[in-house]
């Protein structure tokens, strides 16, 4: 099988050519489809851009990348737009809900970019959020919401496209342990069905152990990869 991401010797900097700051500085990944992988390491090392790297929000440098054998980086705007409509989703650490809609309305939004009809948007976003547990809000305001539950929006818009790659940034930190837990749990039960893949960065050691592996990021550069966290 293929893997699902397959990066060597990816680079990135960022900068004037006068003063650049090496984010990555060729970094060798396989994560395999449907495996849950994480990164850690410490703050600045590169764990963000990495995966912005892989979810196509940013263009690498140097070395390859591909997702699913597919190299991003040749792709223009419109055909990598697409790619990543019907491939990817992503979940940002701060949720980027927008307030003045409801969580529907928010869930939809993946959809209704890629012209599917704002009816059908609507009742597959609804359908989504019924499977995070949050069939009774459906016309709530995320303002209206804890942190967990906003967090399982944000997870139900990532998951609404039916992405075979789901790339999360932090998606506990800002959680109570029993939250966190949750939001693992529900990532096992939903993200991972049908063999995708989802790749997170974290700081939280409480989730270390919901990972099939773990990649550590140092200084732009993974050095090494473990099964447990009992390796780390």
């Amino acid at each position: 099988m293929e893997p699902a991401i397959l990066c060597q010797q990816v680079t990135k900097t960022y900068g004037s050519k006068d003063n650049p700051t090496l984010a990555l500085r060729g970094v060798d990944l396989e994560v395999k489809a449907g495996e849950l992988f994480m990164l850690v390491g410490p703050s600045g090392c590169g764990k963000t851009t990495l995966i912005s790297v892989i979810a196509g929000i940013l263009n690498r440098d140097g070395g390859d990348c591909r997702i699913f054998s597919q190299d991003l980086d040749a792709m223009d705007d419109g055909d990598r737009t697409t790619f990543r409509g019907q491939n990817v989703g992503f979940v940002f650490q701060a949720y980027n809900l927008i307030p003045t809609l409801t969580i529907t309305e928010n869930v939809s939004i993946p959809l209704v970019l890629h012209d599917v009809p704002r009816a059908e948007a609507n009742e597959r976003a609804r359908e989504m959020l019924r499977q995070v547990g949050l069939g009774s809000k459906l016309d709530t305001l995320p303002t209206e919401l804890s942190g967990g539950q906003q967090q399982r929006v944000a997870i139900a818009r990532a998951l609404v496209h039916n992405p075979r790659l789901i790339v999360c940034d932090e998606p506990t930190s800002a959680l109570d342990h029993s939250t966190g837990a949750e939001i693992m749990e529900l990532f096992r039960q939903e993200a991972l069905k049908g063999g995708r893949t989802l790749v997170i960065v974290t700081h939280d050691a409480r989730i270390f152990q919901y990972a099939d592996r773990i990649g550590v990021m140092d200084d732009g550069r993974i050095t090494r990869i473990v099964n447990s966290p009992s390796e780390l």
